[in-house]
């Protein structure tokens, strides 16, 4: 069921959402408002407060019982601890509530989502939506029902729904461009947005979020609002921008004290500066979200197991990654789409590699490769829905003036005193849980190769751009090497293709294993792969090919026990073309091939040749000790 699989999450940002109240349910109870305070800031000390609330209430007083017990369902949630029988009782003794009353509506939403799946689900949400329509026109309430609508028709994989109910919630939000609603609103359409891959602007979207959280004294709200924009920063693949926002998510949650919200920030930090090849800036954090974390019914302990899984392999620790990363793929915790899942799998074939499980480490790259096609066809599906997004509100935008704005400001300031939303904290508080197990990766997947994991022709040029314009004054540009394997047309028709895949998704893990931390390496096309090595002149750049060449040679195939990988290559530097890149390539692309016809399996700078060896593959048996090459092979 849906609300089963996400409602949990909303321990993640709805811990960060502490000055909420209940103005999207529709209370004006201040007890009510001030449990859901405290509930933001300490959800398990909050749940006594409520529980004694509810024991002083009338049993008659259908309406605040309700509201107290959805304030409860979400202290539970925030604590981690179960919160469905809080929500059912919320339900049963607010049944008496019309169908269009906001309360009601909420609580009809919740069952929803919690009480189907698949097809049912978008049913149920669909024949809400007349009622959620015939709210008034500019209402609160109107705006709030719109974006549970929005939130959980994304989830339920109804991209176009999500967007239009959205666009509404942030239209019907207009005229009080300054209130609570059209903060969240903004930040549940700027969620939408960047799942369609925009991130310009869902960053514009999460700035004016922030901006009117901030003008209200919503800090909480506004530091949750970092965390969402550092996951699109990270989506975008901004490991500068991402690790900042939620460093300072981080920082905010420790000021007042809330260690989940500390946590999930943490998990947020983990994976940028994993991501962005920051290894040691990223074991405390994953160290810490993996221990606090990982407890019985976190639904974030796949995600922290995970990121704890890679760092290891970062750290050269492949036996525990597998021991992490093993229970976890054999019980299936995880969708066989999703982000987090994909990492897990080709971070278990990076460990496998580590160990010489080769043939192991080749099956759990190509689930990982076809986990990532399925991911990538949802992604397309997604992304077209979320185009219309800009355009249907950037001119509505454009209307709110800034005089408009600040009309309205001090009354809404006072409002927001006493008043807030307790769907939206819910709401808010799901996104950063379905951003990290669903978060599309579109950019990412179109930027790399599927079978080995590296960089894609594409990127690789972006990377050796950037090689080029961070290099200092005092040093060489770079080294710019073409590696082509050697013989491999004839390993694929002789052993097959599948043999052929696992030579190239090893001779890939080859050489990352070899190269430093600061270099480059992509696949070029077919057998062909480009390193790029900052700094590197020509003799220093075949020393660290020639490490490649020697741990190549020790690789073992499960397909030919007597197999040696071997290849040639060809080094330019972009000095020796007047700093051009593809000229530089080009220059190595020849070298490469004088390579190849001296022989193969060598190395070729400035005409010259290094580390010449044999010039055909071995596949050694019990009835031939001798190579087993065509004449001519490609």
């Amino acid at each position: 069921m849906l609300g089963q699989l996400i409602a949990p999450a909303s321990l993640a940002i709805g811990l960060l959402a502490s000055p909420a109240g209940a103005r999207c349910i529709g209370s004006t109870d201040p007890v009510v408002e001030r449990m859901e305070l405290k509930t933001g800031r300490d959800p398990a000390a909050a749940v006594g407060l409520i529980e004694k609330q509810i024991a002083k209430t009338d049993p008659a007083d259908s309406r605040r019982l309700a509201e107290l017990y959805v304030a409860k369902s979400q202290a539970l949630n925030m604590s981690g601890a179960p919160y469905y029988p809080a929500l059912e009782k919320a339900r049963s003794v607010g049944g008496r509530l019309g169908p269009t009353d906001n309360l009601g509506l909420y609580l009809r939403i919740s069952e929803a989502v919690e009480k189907t799946s698949g097809a049912e689900t978008a049913k149920a949400l669909q024949s809400i939506a007349p009622d959620v329509e015939a709210l008034p026109a500019a209402s609160s309430a109107k705006t709030c029902r719109a974006m549970d609508l929005a939130f959980y028709n994304s989830m339920a994989e109804r991209p176009r729904e999500a967007m239009m109910f959205a666009i509404r919630a942030y239209r019907n939000a207009q005229d009080d461009p300054n209130s609570f609603e059209r903060a969240g609103a903004a930040s549940v359409l700027a969620f939408l947005v960047s799942d369609g891959h925009d991130f310009d602007y869902s960053n514009k979207l999460h700035s004016e979020a922030y901006a009117i959280q901030q003008e209200l004294g919503l800090s909480d709200l506004a530091a949750n609002e970092v965390l969402l924009r550092g996951y699109t920063h990270l989506d975008r693949g901004d490991w500068k921008n991402a690790l900042r926002d939620f460093e300072a998510s981080a920082r905010e949650a420790r000021s007042y004290g809330n260690k989940y919200a500390v946590d999930y920030a943490l998990v947020g930090v983990c994976e940028a500066a994993l991501d962005g090849e920051m290894t040691e800036q990223a074991a405390p954090a994953c160290e810490r979200a993996y221990e606090d974390l990982t407890v019985p019914g976190e639904r974030m302990a796949v995600p922290a197991t995970t990121l704890m899984a890679r760092l290891l392999v970062e750290q050269g620790n492949p036996t525990r990654s597998l021991q992490l990363l093993d229970p976890l793929i054999a019980e299936g915790k995880g969708s066989a789409s999703s982000h987090i899942w994909i990492m897990a799998l080709k971070t278990r074939a990076q460990a496998l590699s580590l160990l010489g499980r080769n043939k192991e480490a080749y099956a759990a790259m190509r689930q990982a490769s076809a986990a990532s096609d399925e991911f990538h066809d949802r992604e397309l599906q997604s992304g077209v829905a979320a185009l219309q997004a800009r355009f249907q509100t950037e001119e509505l935008q454009r209307r709110l003036t800034a005089e408009e704005r600040a009309s309205n400001t001090r009354l809404r300031l006072a409002i927001a005193v006493i008043v807030g939303s307790a769907t939206t904290l819910a709401l808010l508080g799901t996104l950063i849980f379905f951003l990290l197990k669903h978060r599309r990766r579109f950019r990412r997947l179109a930027m790399t190769d599927p079978l080995t994991g590296l960089a894609n022709r594409r990127a690789t040029l972006e990377k050796a751009g950037d090689a080029l314009r961070n290099a200092g004054p005092s040093q060489p540009h770079a080294s710019f090497v073409l590696l082509d394997i050697d013989h491999f047309k004839w390993c694929n028709d002789t052993f097959g293709h599948d043999a052929g895949d696992q030579i190239l998704n090893q001779f890939a893990r080859v050489v990352e294993r070899c190269i430093r931390p600061t270099d480059i390496v992509g696949r070029w096309g077919g057998e062909e792969f480009l390193v790029i090595l900052p700094g590197s002149d020509l003799e220093e750049a075949a020393r660290i090919i020639g490490r490649v060449r020697e741990e190549a040679e020790r690789e073992a195939f499960d397909f030919a026990p007597g197999y040696h990988l071997r290849f040639s290559a060809g080094i330019a530097m972009p000095g020796e073309t007047g700093g051009l890149t593809d000229a530089c390539i080009k220059l190595a692309d020849r070298r490469l091939y004088a390579a190849k016809a001296g022989g193969r399996n060598r190395t070729c700078i400035e005409g010259q040749e290094a580390a010449k060896e044999p010039a055909a593959p071995t596949r050694d048996s019990p009835a031939s000790d001798s190579p087993n090459v065509p004449a001519r092979a490609a």
